[in-house]
């Protein structure tokens, strides 16, 4: 599993909306989002190695936890962030920082951001 933690004020890659170390490629990719007690869809907007920006018709707070499956067109099965937690939100928009990804799917995040660069 892959985790990172906060280190000062700027958690590696995303934190403050304006200070940003990852680059994040444009992306409109379908995605399923489960919480405590409910599951829900919604698309990714933009997608980094630590994070991503998301559009959903679901209210969440600052703080909240989220699973997510992003359905990535190139692969047959979707890639799994197994713990996500909410940094931001406005309106139907917010970003997600991701906690806990298995190693398959951050390799394969890895390849989908560098192909998005090229």
């Amino acid at each position: 599993m892959y985790t990172h933690t906060l280190v000062g004020d700027l958690y590696r890659g995303t934190a403050l909306m304006e200070q940003r170390i990852e680059s994040r490629i444009g992306v409109e990719y379908s995605a399923a989002f489960s919480r405590s007690a409910s599951r829900a869809t919604g698309i990714v907007l933009n997608l980094s190695m630590v994070g991503c920006r998301c559009r959903a018709s679901f209210v969440v707070t600052k703080g909240e936890s989220l699973g997510l499956l992003i359905h990535v067109p190139k692969y047959e099965q979707p890639l799994y962030v197994a713990l996500a937690e909410v940094r931001w939100f406005q309106g139907q928009e917010f970003g997600v920082e991701f906690i806990h990804m298995e190693l398959e799917d951050r390799h394969r995040l890895s390849e989908v951001i560098r192909e998005g660069r090229s």
